[in-house]
């Protein structure tokens, strides 16, 4: 695939995971919501697969993960036991796992920064977000109450959408407070992707200027004549 066309799935990527966080907040937390936010993710699967895909290492790994991904989430969207919640965002928390393990090599190899590199930081940064709103998912399926959304009762739940906002705003160390864990577990999972964001602004900068350094050192460090 030329070089073209990996600069095309960069951009349609990134466009997919905003439109997903902008559709959680403009659809409702009902059936019809929770149906449209399953098919938004859907195509960020799609997506994801096709930017890892550029490397033959990583592709049938990212199949395998988004062939069982998409299947389970059709499953616990129209028939969501317990257990099939469980296996369905383990799943997508270990793809969007190995999505950010990938892109995170990828932008720490030598070369120029391209736009292609520029909308896969983009990327990873929000797909932090959704892996960390998989195992907020998992954790509150496993612990039902480990979040509390104020303003509702604990017995009402919270639902996905509300999860991914709070995946989003701790990413980001913003944080309003209007949704609280309260479980140990879920405590300590939300400092951590505070942190992951506060840490992954710094290391990502200094491996894009890193990797576009180095090949300026190896030409400075020829002997003259040297090809």
């Amino acid at each position: 695939m030329t070089a073209s066309d990996r600069d095309r799935h960069g951009p349609h990527l990134l466009i997919s995971l905003l439109t997903l966080f902008v559709l959680s907040g403009l659809t409702s937390t009902d059936r019809l919501g929770d149906i449209i936010l399953a098919l938004t993710l859907f195509g960020t699967l799609v997506l994801a697969v096709l930017e890892l895909s550029e490397k033959k290492a990583l592709r049938w790994p990212a199949i395998i993960l988004a062939g069982c991904s998409i299947p389970l989430m059709l499953l616990a969207l129209f028939h969501p036991t317990r257990s099939i919640l469980i296996v369905n965002w383990s799943f997508l928390g270990v793809f969007f796992g190995f999505f950010a393990v990938a892109i995170f090599s990828y932008l720490g190899q030598p070369g120029s920064i391209t736009s292609n590199r520029i909308y896969a930081s983009a990327s990873l940064y929000l797909g932090f977000s959704i892996f960390y709103f998989a195992i907020f998912n998992l954790v509150e399926v496993v612990h039902s109450g480990s979040f509390i959304e104020i303003g509702l009762p604990p017995a009402a739940g919270i639902s996905r959408h509300s999860l991914l906002y709070f995946s989003l705003v701790t990413l980001t160390t913003l944080g309003y407070g209007d949704i609280v864990p309260v479980a140990p577990i879920a405590r300590i999972l939300a400092g951590l992707e505070a942190a992951t964001g506060v840490l992954y602004i710094a290391i990502t900068v200094a491996r894009l200027v890193a990797g576009y350094q180095m090949p300026t050192v190896n030409e400075s460090n020829r002997r003259p004549g040297q090809k």
